[in-house]
C-alpha cells in the first residue's frame, strides 16, 4: 500500500505546475548556456576583402573557435583569426610555425619545412631572402640577424613595450660613409628624408643601398647598419629573448594585402581563435540534448498519464476479492 501512495504522489507532482516550472528553468539554463558557448567558444566573422580568394570568398562567413585548446594546436596552412597591434582584426592562413625556416624568392616561391607555395602577383619581396621564425624563450642576437629578421625584431622590441631610439650609419666595406649620403637618394619620386631612414622597410633600404652603390667607387658593397639603444640609460640592445612563441600569416594572393610580410611576426597573444569547418557539430550537439529534453518532457507527461489510470483499475479486483473472502 504504501508503495502505491508513493507512486500516487510521484504522478501529482509530476502532472503538478511546480514540475512544469521546474523543467521550464532546466530548459532554460541549457538555452543560456548554449547560447554562451556560441558567444565564449564560436563566434561568426566575415570577410569583408578578397584577401583571402581563392581559399575563401569576401563577405563569406568564417566560424572561429576561440577555446584554448584550438589556439593551442594551430597547425601550418591553417585559418585563423588574429589581431593587429592596433587592434583591427584580420583572417589569415599560417605559413611558419615557431622554429620554422622559411625561404621567399622574388617571384613569389615559398619554400617552408611544411610545403611549398607560390604567391601571385607577389611585390613584397624584391630579393630572396630567408628568415628563422623563433619560438618562446629563443635568444634573438641582432648581429646574426639579416634585414627582414631585423625589422621583425624591431616590431617584436615595440609589442613588449621597450622604449630604445636607432643610430643608423651608412658604410661601404669597411669604410664608413657620412650619412648624409643618404639624403641624395630616392625612393620612386620623393626624395628621401634622414628623419625617416632609421626605420625604413628592408625593401627600401635595400633599394637605397643600390643607388649609393652605383655612383660610388669601389667594388665592395653598401650597407646600411643599425644600433638600438635603450632609452632610459642609453646603453646598447644586442639581443632580444622572445616572450612569446611567433607565426608567420599570410594573405591568399600575393600583393595589396597586410600580413606578416609587412607587419612582422604574430605573437600567440595576438592569435584570437582559429577556422572550423564544421561548427555545426557543436552547435547541433546543443540543439539535439534540447531536443532531447523536451522529448523526455512529452513521453514522462505520456506515460503519467498512463500509470494515473493504472492504480485506480489495479484497486478495483483488490476490493471484489476481499468480499469474495
Amino acid at each position: 500500500m504504501s508503495s502505491l501512495k508513493f507512486k500516487v504522489k510521484r504522478l501529482q507532482w509530476k502532472n503538478s505546475k511546480a514540475c512544469l516550472a521546474v523543467l521550464v528553468v532546466i530548459l532554460a539554463i541549457v538555452f543560456i548556456f548554449a547560447m554562451a558557448l556560441r558567444i565564449r567558444v564560436l563566434e561568426p566573422l566575415q570577410i569583408t576583402d578578397s584577401s583571402m580568394y581563392p581559399r575563401h570568398k569576401e563577405k563569406e562567413i568564417l566560424w572561429m573557435c576561440k577555446l584554448p585548446q584550438c589556439t593551442d594546436k594551430i597547425a601550418y596552412n591553417e585559418t585563423v583569426w588574429a589581431t593587429l597591434r592596433n587592434g583591427e582584426s584580420i583572417i589569415r592562413k599560417v605559413i611558419g610555425l615557431p622554429g620554422d625556416k622559411i625561404d621567399f624568392s622574388d617571384r613569389g616561391r615559398v619554400k617552408t619545412p611544411h610545403g611549398n607555395f607560390k604567391w601571385k602577383d607577389e611585390t613584397a619581396f624584391i630579393q630572396r631572402r630567408h628568415l628563422h621564425i623563433p619560438r618562446k624563450g629563443d635568444t634573438l642576437r641582432f648581429a646574426q640577424l639579416n634585414d627582414i629578421e631585423e625589422d621583425y625584431m624591431i616590431n617584436l622590441l615595440i609589442e613588449s613595450g621597450r622604449k630604445f631610439y636607432v643610430k643608423t650609419t651608412l658604410w661601404q666595406g669597411d669604410r664608413e660613409i657620412g650619412i648624409e649620403r643618404l639624403g641624395s637618394t630616392k625612393l620612386g619620386n620623393r626624395q628621401v628624408s634622414l628623419q625617416e631612414i632609421d626605420f625604413l622597410p628592408w625593401q627600401d633600404r635595400y633599394l637605397l643601398e643600390e643607388q649609393i652603390f652605383h655612383t660610388e667607387p669601389g667594388d665592395s658593397p653598401i650597407q646600411i647598419r643599425r644600433e638600438f639603444y635603450n632609452e632610459e640609460d642609453s646603453t646598447q640592445i644586442t639581443e632580444l629573448v622572445v616572450p612569446e612563441d611567433c607565426y608567420f600569416l599570410a594573405c591568399t594572393k600575393g600583393a595589396f594585402c597586410l600580413d606578416s610580410r609587412e607587419v612582422g611576426y604574430f605573437t600567440k597573444s595576438h592569435l584570437r581563435g582559429r577556422y572550423v569547418k564544421e561548427p555545426r557539430i557543436a552547435i547541433n550537439t546543443v540543439r539535439g540534448f534540447v531536443r532531447k529534453a523536451l522529448a523526455a518532457v512529452m513521453i514522462s507527461k505520456k506515460k503519467t498519464k498512463k500509470e494515473a489510470a493504472q492504480p485506480e483499475s489495479d484497486a478495483q479486483p483488490q476490493k471484489a476479492d476481499s468480499t469474495k473472502n
